[in-house]
């Protein structure tokens, strides 16, 4: 059985061809140009033509027979529609936090922010599409008067490719307008907004699917009423591809940023915002905390150098012969902060320069500060749930063996990996799998896991003091 995954990220469309016994058989990836995506907002035309372009050409490279299209995008989107459901805006990414300033009352208020976050297993942030929507209510309300639907990046997918409207309760999850234990959207804060849940779409549960509809099937070369599942968070599929849909594996992505997460068997929310909580499938909870950056932050600063030192191999080179008792520190706050501090307006930047620092210093300190973000989110998260047996890692980290042996260093264990490029896209495709009965429950999937890393070395203990002084630089440098 050969299923398709098809994943609409931030930054491209993404599709696979997967089958349970060989694997990933082949791999489309077309880049969003400028024109599609600020990375702050995308355009959702565009986005759809991209990701009907990476379906055409998976399913015209192969001749085998495809049994089903599984769906995945990245989470905390909000895309808004009128009456015909035709978008009215673009979509809103997470990396938009513009709504800061119309939220910080809401997170200055500790009782309020403090039952919302026990609420909805997240915490009061701009990058949330609920908060999106109330900013745009305050600052654009001639838009907001147009609106008739709340949809996301995903759901348009689902919806051109099946003609139905639907969102999986993953998506939701991350939404703000969720409540975390009913798994419904809450009534109070829909009414916060003037919305009602009709407003949204049906609410689905995995392996939920739709057929594929007559002129895309045409249009692309597969089975009218070919099932395509609803869409599911990159996050979510990144822990069900590393086989972590079982207890005491930890996923760890590093994309354009970065996340660490677990499964869990009921909601896990601390007292003090930290962490967070949303839904997987079957009652089961993904708990985990995410930074606001991580290669974007990389990707900022080589794009602002000239076009000629634009080498991440050259750095590479240069940021190994790094002395690290005195490299400088950097908070990779550059689009604000999301965990552990949830503060949407924190700034980054380096700290402790000096005159002899160079480039590859500088450099040096981004792979590091982005680290030490995960691992402080690691320390707290663990703090709720047991140390992880496995911590499987994925994402753009994979191409730097030095940001390897960092990461096994200050985490001083050994990481492990599926081999694959994209672990979500292969998660949206074994959800994919068991719609069709290609696979019996989710968690089956188990993938063959290798070292990724080599053992923590003698710099792991410099890791370590360098870690507690990061930690009173962050605290200098609160903004609350």
């Amino acid at each position: 059985m050969n299923v398709v995954g098809l994943e609409i990220s931030t930054s491209a469309a993404k599709a696979i061809l997967f089958s349970p016994t060989e694997g990933v058989i082949d791999e489309v990836s077309l880049r969003y140009s400028q024109e599609v995506t600020d990375t702050l907002c995308i355009d959702p035309e565009r986005v759809w033509t991209a990701a009907l372009g990476a379906l055409k050409k998976v399913v015209h490279r192969t001749d085998r027979e495809i049994s089903a299209i599984g769906l995945g995008s990245a989470w905390h989107s909000l895309l808004l529609l009128d009456a015909n459901r035709t978008p009215i805006s673009p979509i809103y990414t997470w990396a938009d936090v513009s709504a800061g300033p119309t939220v910080d009352p809401f997170k200055t208020d500790l009782n309020f922010s403090r039952e919302y976050y026990q609420k909805t297993g997240h915490m009061v942030h701009a990058m949330y599409p609920y908060w999106k929507y109330y900013h745009l209510q305050k600052t654009a309300p001639g838009l907001i008067r147009k609106v008739r639907y709340i949809s996301t990046q995903v759901e348009y997918v689902f919806e051109g490719l099946t003609g139905e409207a639907g969102v999986s309760k993953c998506i939701a999850s991350a939404s703000g307008f969720f409540n975390i234990h009913t798994l419904d959207w809450d009534q109070d804060l829909l009414a916060m907004v003037n919305l009602e849940p009709n407003q949204f779409s049906p609410l689905r549960e995995a392996p939920y699917w739709a057929g594929l509809k007559d002129q895309i099937a045409k249009e692309v070369g597969l089975p009218v009423d070919l099932p395509v599942t609803v869409g599911f968070s990159d996050g979510a599929m990144n822990q069900v591809g590393i086989g972590g849909a079982r207890a005491g594996i930890m996923s760890f992505s590093v994309g354009t940023s970065a996340a660490i997460r677990m499964v869990s068997s009921e909601p896990k929310i601390p007292d003090t915002p930290s962490t967070w909580c949303y839904y997987l499938y079957n009652q089961m909870r993904l708990i985990g905390a995410s930074t606001q950056g991580a290669c974007s932050c990389l990707d900022w600063f080589l794009n602002n150098l000239p076009t000629e030192l634009r080498s991440y191999d050259h750095f590479e080179a240069e940021a190994a012969t790094v002395d690290i008792t005195q490299a400088p520190f950097f908070l990779p706050f550059l689009f604000g902060e999301r965990c552990p501090g949830w503060e949407d307006r924190r700034l980054g930047g380096f700290l402790e320069l000096r005159p002899s620092h160079r480039l590859a210093d500088l450099y040096f300190a981004i792979l590091e500060g982005i680290l030490f973000n995960v691992y402080h989110c690691y320390q707290l998260l663990t703090l709720l749930a047991s140390e992880p047996k496995q911590i499987v890692i994925s994402g753009g980290i994979m191409n730097s063996p030095l940001w390897l042996q960092m990461a096994a260093d200050i985490f001083d264990r050994e990481l492990l990996t599926t081999g694959v490029t994209n672990d979500s896209t292969v998660g949206a495709a074994i959800i994919a799998l068991a719609a069709v009965g290609g696979l019996k429950q989710i968690a089956d999937f188990t993938p063959e896991l290798r070292r990724a890393t080599p053992p923590p070395s003698k710099n792991r203990s410099l890791y370590q003091e360098r870690f507690q002084r990061y930690l009173e630089l962050y605290r200098l440098t609160t903004t609350v």
